[in-house]
């Protein structure tokens, strides 16, 4: 599952780039921003330690909504090649949303989702399971988001679940022999009735 990622590089890119260390290699970020913004070297400072392909698109011109334009038509050419599967405006610039209506109303069929997020964390479906790192992290995790009843309860069914020995695997079961025809017999049989 291929993602990509469309940053706007002028709205709280630090909150948008959280959960940049959770994608894969096959995913794709395009962060785009601005010479008068926040400089580059601290951008690229944000990204390091992922893993997927980052690109850095500098805003052709400057002036109030040029990078949003930018990441409209940006997208608009990937819904249209197929290139987006799962597609995402990561800002927290509300503009954006009758754009990406107007691609799900008319190009729905181009591709899973593309929708408007406020970080690149909040594309992934219970993205706090992502960051566990040990038994402990993934517990707090669970207390945090379903209450501490639910939270304890997932935990330990999911413990009992990983720490139950593995079921055997039922043997393979052999083909029964095929009957062999004996040619003995019948050249046997074929004698007896020549006599």
């Amino acid at each position: 599952m291929k993602m990509i990622f469309l940053v706007d590089g002028d709205n709280n890119i630090g909150t948008g780039l959280k959960g940049i260390d959770l994608l894969s290699e096959q995913d794709s970020v395009l962060i785009f921003y601005q010479k008068t913004g926040l400089a580059l070297s601290r951008i690229q400072k944000l990204c390091a330690g992922t893993r997927a392909d980052v690109q850095y698109v500098e805003s052709i011109r400057g002036g109030k909504n040029s990078i949003d334009f930018q990441i409209i038509t940006e997208l608009g050419v990937l819904v249209g090649r197929r290139e987006a599967d799962f597609a995402y405006v990561i800002s927290q610039d509300k503009g954006y949303a009758a754009s990406i209506d107007a691609l799900r109303a008319r190009y729905a069929n181009a591709f899973q989702e593309v929708a408007l997020r406020p970080s690149i964390e909040s594309c992934f479906h219970l993205p706090f399971i992502l960051q566990a790192t040990d038994r402990q992290s993934l517990c707090n995790a669970l207390v945090k988001e379903y209450g501490s009843a639910q939270g304890c309860a997932l935990y330990n069914r999911l413990k009992a679940i990983f720490q139950a020995p593995e079921p055997a695997a039922a043997p393979e079961e052999k083909p029964a022999p095929r009957p062999r025809r004996s040619i003995r017999r019948k050249k046997t049989a074929e004698k007896s009735q020549e006599t």
